[in-house]
């Protein structure tokens, strides 16, 4: 089987519940409409929405935000430099702007995008009142508290700047330890789908932490290696995992195949029994190439959660 945009439900049964993509970036209102598209061909008819003011505004205009759930992205500059009065200053706009998320990217090159060169840490005390503002306006965040660990063991080897992964996501911790009301997504699989261990304890400790299924390439190598051991982790956790891809909209370094490879791979991992299928599209994070998806047939049931009641649950 080969994924063909001619025949976009290439292998796909019919599905009983809506879905909901619960991690999208919209960086441009007018090429959210291609999202919507090829959303609505794979069954998608709800988004949360990472976007600016200006694109949220224009989005609500135009009469198309009944579709979204938005996050307000904070200025990963003042976290790189320490600069915690801004932050405070973006999450009260968040909250006047009626966001219902706050966004947080801390991918180990964040601190090399604006040249920081300070020690970082999400748990550095200086934090601790944008964190405490969140909290008292109720709003969640959507943190990307770390990378693969193959770019660990490739890309961050000065682990003086970068941290290891282990320390990121103890620094995580931290926060939600001195923070017992914070909401959170920890996307990408709480950025441990190479650990599900680790990533049980975090969960059974902090029943305000959701998980998400973004990065469609990452989840499918990572994930598919033991699904007996998956299947047990989803057991325990159903109520709180999110379909996630993590789509961008607005740039225009993607190919015309881009939104439909990634809502045809998940659905493919998760729906159905197909065996050694061919991801698609790259993935350059794989050492041993190619990257197959292996379904897990998960259940009517399973599914109607994973796609719909619990990003409906979280967000309202």
């Amino acid at each position: 089987m080969k994924f063909s945009i001619q025949d976009p439900l290439t292998g796909l049964l019919s599905l009983e519940t809506r879905i909901w993509d619960a991690h999208v970036h919209i960086w441009d209102a007018d090429a959210f409409d291609d999202l919507a598209k090829w959303g609505n061909t794979y069954g998608v008819s709800r988004f949360m929405g990472i976007a600016t003011p200006d694109v949220k505004k224009v989005l609500e205009q135009n009469g198309k935000a009944s579709k979204i759930v938005f996050a307000f992205y904070l200025p990963m500059e003042a976290f790189a430099n320490h600069n915690s009065d801004t932050l405070l200053s973006a999450v009260g706009e968040a909250h006047r702007l009626n966001y219902k998320m706050c966004k947080m990217w801390f991918g180990p090159r964040f601190l090399d995008y604006y040249q920081s060169k300070q020690k970082f840490s999400i748990s550095d005390p200086i934090f601790d009142p944008v964190f405490s503002q969140i909290e008292d306006y109720e709003l969640p965040i959507d943190i990307h508290a770390a990378d693969p660990d193959y770019w660990y063991e490739t890309v961050y080897l000065d682990k003086k700047r970068y941290r290891t992964k282990n320390q990121a996501i103890d620094e995580f911790t931290t926060v939600l330890e001195r923070h017992p009301s914070l909401k959170a997504v920890s996307i990408h699989f709480g950025s441990l789908p190479e650990d599900l261990d680790k990533l049980s304890v975090l969960l059974r400790r902090f029943p305000n932490v959701s998980i998400d299924t973004a990065s469609t390439k990452w989840m499918i190598r990572e994930l598919g290696k033991n699904p007996d051991k998956l299947k047990e982790f989803l057991i325990e956790f159903q109520k709180r995992i999110l379909f996630a891809t993590d789509l961008s909209v607005g740039w225009t370094d993607r190919d015309d195949n881009y939104f439909a490879t990634r809502y045809w791979s998940q659905r493919l991992f998760w729906e159905t029994k197909v065996k050694n299928v061919e991801l698609p599209f790259p993935d350059d994070d794989n050492p041993n190439p190619p990257t197959y998806i292996n379904g897990l047939n998960l259940s009517p049931k399973f599914l109607e959660d994973l796609y719909w009641n619990n990003a409906e649950r979280f967000f309202s």
